[in-house]
């Protein structure tokens, strides 16, 4: 979880004068690129729950699923039992198998070499565990960051089921803030959360240190589009049972029908997944969306950023019931210069995006996602760049948000 800002972080710090060694599980090739060069990389093995569950459902099937040619279909995964395991058993999560390997390593690199901080970075919860209990035995500071909450989480339902999970979760948290030298937030949220609930033992104020984009990462060179091209909407990320894809399908139904396109002239482009939606299939067939979906499934992440430059507007859901975090594609989209429909009710997200005017903000209903669709379907007929406010656009740019990192570190350190 949140690879990609990690990678990120440690690629960029080097140009504050912070070199980084992260301490990861081994990578995947097929999810996680593993760089021949770059930030040196750690890896620690351990129990792999994932590949373990994978395997009892093989042996449940008795043969594997059937791979059918073609294109991926887009279907929403069930909450099954291995859910139900890491729910009740895996505490703080299903990572906890990394603990004791983790712990190993990270004593004996500490050992062998000077470090200034031990950076964490939660999700997931794991990590900051792991981080304390080093700093605890070493003394090197840590820094912790939270890009979640932990307790009081708007979805903490699904990992902290009782009380009595959330007593255990809660006893955890703060046994690691109070090793905390200092903590950080990536939304203001979360860092007035953590101020308020746990005033009697921060040693410092929490700091804001914002996700961001990094220019170098978008496909270089100009992008040769054919025209004319339909009007393209895409989305890259998750979508579940609070984070609905519903208001966005019936609202592009209501949109294409009062203008009369065809799929030749709009589509939808989603890479990610679905879960826990128990009528996503009956939204798609009320609708009649797929003959205007491209569903890609899983891409890389450097493919994802190539599909959302090429596309009129970027796709931003964000849960009637969380006010608190703000979804990365926010600022990945300010990056490629793609302007955002919004879905989201009041909130930092949607004060950043009309602050630095990141596109259109709506509510979760279909009139007004057809609304928004409708303003940037203008755009496209006219051919129009939507213009953002440049100046704020730049506030979540690598170089503001890694030298206010780098900032925070050398408190931590000092």
């Amino acid at each position: 979880m949140g690879g990609v800002r990690i990678r990120r972080i440690a690629r960029l710090l080097p140009r504050h004068e912070w070199e980084s060694v992260i301490l990861t599980h081994p990578r995947d090739a097929s999810s996680v690129p593993l760089e021949s060069t770059g930030p040196r990389a750690e890896e620690v093995s351990s129990l792999d729950l994932t590949r373990i569950y994978e395997r009892v459902r093989r042996l449940v099937r008795r043969s594997p699923a059937p791979v059918l040619p073609g294109k991926p279909e887009p279907t929403s995964k069930r909450i099954g039992l291995t859910r139900e395991i890491n729910r009740w058993l895996m505490i703080p999560d299903k990572q906890m198998t990394w603990y004791r390997a983790a712990l190993k390593k990270g004593r004996d690199l500490l050992r062998r070499e000077k470090f200034s901080v031990i950076f964490a970075s939660l999700e997931p919860r794991t990590c900051l565990l792991v981080a304390a209990q080093l700093s605890k035995e070493t003394g090197v500071p840590c820094v912790l960051e939270y890009r979640d909450l932990w307790t009081s989480n708007p979805y903490y339902h699904i990992t902290q089921p009782t009380a009595l999970h959330r007593w255990i979760h809660q006893r955890l948290e703060r046994a690691a803030l109070r090793q905390a030298r200092s903590v950080s937030a990536v939304c203001r949220g979360i860092a007035d959360y953590l101020s308020v609930q746990h005033a009697a033992i921060l040693k410092a104020p929490v700091e804001l240190n914002y996700n961001f984009f990094d220019p170098d990462e978008y496909p270089s060179g100009s992008l040769i589009l054919s025209e004319p091209r339909p009007f393209t909407i895409s989305y890259a990320g998750a979508m579940y049972a609070s984070r609905s894809p519903r208001p966005f399908f019936e609202g592009m139904r209501a949109f294409l029908d009062k203008n009369s396109l065809t799929p030749s002239q709009v589509r939808f482009q989603w890479a990610g997944g679905a879960s826990g939606i128990a009528d996503f299939a009956e939204v798609l067939e009320r609708t009649g969306i797929r003959p205007f979906l491209d569903y890609l499934g899983q891409i890389p992440h450097r493919e994802a950023l190539r599909l959302l430059m090429q596309s009129d507007a970027a796709l931003l859901i964000q849960s009637p019931d969380d006010a608190i975090h703000i979804p990365g594609k926010l600022f990945e989209a300010m990056g490629a210069g793609v302007p955002l429909l919004a879905i989201a009710s009041p909130c930092e997200t949607t004060d950043i995006i009309r602050r630095c005017r990141a596109g259109v903000v709506c509510a979760h209903t279909a009139q007004a996602v057809a609304a928004g669709l409708t303003e940037f379907h203008r755009l496209h007929l006219v051919k129009t760049k939507w213009q953002f406010n440049e100046a704020e656009v730049q506030q979540f740019s690598a170089d503001t948000a890694i030298s206010r990192l780098a900032a925070t570190l050398e408190r931590a350190s000092a």
